[in-house]
């Protein structure tokens, strides 16, 4: 029988060392431990509220930590507790059903995403606690010393809260498809409220006073990801998203920032074309990982 148990503030210090060898399992496994011993205490609540330790008959199996939102989670870390060869005969299809059971019952989850770097031990445990592999991600850099060349100046604007909405309806245009949770605003706001928001780096492409383009740069643990980089449908094709992604990294050049990481479908080529020929490089390839609510 299992049980998912809430991460008390003692269990951090119980489990330290399991948590500070958390990218064993995933290389991109988020660092839960030094994440929560460097925020406030409102966001210290937020992730204790999303992490839970997955027991079977009283015996601690795992640290599981997600997201707290509706429809589409990010599962941040799942962090074992056991040898590979111990885990590997656990009935681990039932832990997910006690880890959704113990969220807060406001919680409208749809699935959750799990994005890692395979290796045999991750891609085996994560089959038996019933994760369904969709597709595979590729990790790309651009280091900023040369500065990125801007052959065409563009007219772009820092997002503000007063946005909100715009950004929400543009970035639904942008990224629509089938099977994509459209953004909310609640689903904005809360990533403002986190560390790894970069206000002065978040900004829209402005076109005769239309939002016609959105992409910002995000801070995760040391490094400086591009994310939700995107032109409306009516306005690719003509050149804008490479002046608008130079832009960007001009910005962040101005801050210092000496290096940009990407993480692209692996077969969205058209993407992959543009930020190779913007100077980026590629990395290693990741896999996303889904469960679906049942």
């Amino acid at each position: 029988m299992y049980k998912a148990l809430p991460l008390r503030a003692k269990d951090l210090q119980y489990y330290k060392k399991e948590l500070l060898k958390c990218r064993e399992f995933n290389e991109l496994n988020e660092n839960l431990y030094d994440r929560y011993m460097k925020s406030s205490l409102f966001n210290k609540i937020q992730y204790r509220s999303g992490t839970r330790i997955i027991c079977c008959h009283d015996d601690p199996v795992m640290i599981l930590w997600s997201e707290t939102r509706n429809y589409n989670v990010k599962m941040r870390s799942i962090v074992p507790l056991k040898l590979f060869a111990e885990l590997k005969t656990e009935p681990l299809a039932q832990a997910m059903d006690a880890f959704l059971e113990s969220l807060p019952l406001h919680l409208d989850i749809h699935q959750f995403e799990y994005t890692t770097i395979d290796n045999e031990e991750n891609h085996i445990l994560l089959t038996q606690m019933g994760f369904t592999y969709r597709k595979g991600l590729l990790r790309m850099k651009r280091k900023l010393d040369p500065p990125p060349q801007i052959s065409r100046e563009v007219e772009i604007k820092r997002f503000q809260i007063e946005d909100v909405k715009a950004r929400v309806e543009l970035q639904n245009q942008i990224f629509d498809n089938k099977y994509r949770v459209p953004l909310s605003v609640t689903d904005v706001l809360l990533e403002i409220s986190k560390r790894t928001y970069i206000p002065e780096l978040s900004f829209f492409l402005v076109e005769e006073d239309q939002y016609v383009g959105y992409g910002q740069i995000n801070r995760q643990e040391d490094c400086y990801f591009l994310v939700n980089f995107g032109i409306a449908p009516d306005y690719r094709g003509k050149g804008r998203s490479r002046d608008f992604l130079n832009a960007i990294l001009s910005r962040a050049k101005d801050l210092d920032i000496q290096e940009i990481y990407l993480d692209v479908n692996e077969d969205n080529f058209r993407a992959k074309e543009l930020y190779l020929s913007s100077g980026f490089q590629e990395e290693k390839s990741t896999c996303t990982w889904l469960y679906y609510i049942k």
